[in-house]
């Protein structure tokens, strides 16, 4: 049975994470927390559009679990979920978060970026 867990790593925002490492605080732990939010909403939206429907359960599992400064956890709350994602001997995989992730990452980086460049415009940082 393949591993459940899927780690993907966004790659684009060097300039943006330079001007955020000059800053410190409870506010940019905040923001952070907030624009991978905002990513993670793309990724659990699209994987509700993707996931198979048959009762409409898996779909309606699917939520954003937990937000920290350095990750986002996406998480189908179904028993089956990992079946119709990975497939099984029986079944062809019918894949929905995966792609949900990597067919929408610039919308994920676009997400992500404008919560942390409004917090840097506050802050009265140029980006």
């Amino acid at each position: 049975m393949p591993s459940s867990d899927i780690s993907v790593k966004l790659e684009g925002f060097e300039e943006l994470f330079r001007v955020l490492n000059q800053l410190d605080g409870p506010d940019l732990s905040d923001a952070k927390k907030q624009g991978l939010h905002a990513g993670a909403f793309v990724v659990e939206t699209q994987a509700k559009l993707k996931a198979p429907v048959d009762t409409g359960f898996l779909r309606n599992s699917i939520t954003v679990d937990e937000v920290t400064e350095d990750e986002a956890i996406i998480a189908p709350h179904a028993e089956y979920a990992i079946y119709p994602e990975f497939g099984t001997m029986f079944m062809t995989a019918r894949a929905y978060l995966r792609p949900a992730l990597l067919e929408h990452q610039d919308e994920v980086r676009s997400a992500i970026r404008t919560v942390l460049q409004d917090f840097l415009r506050g802050r009265g940082a140029a980006v």
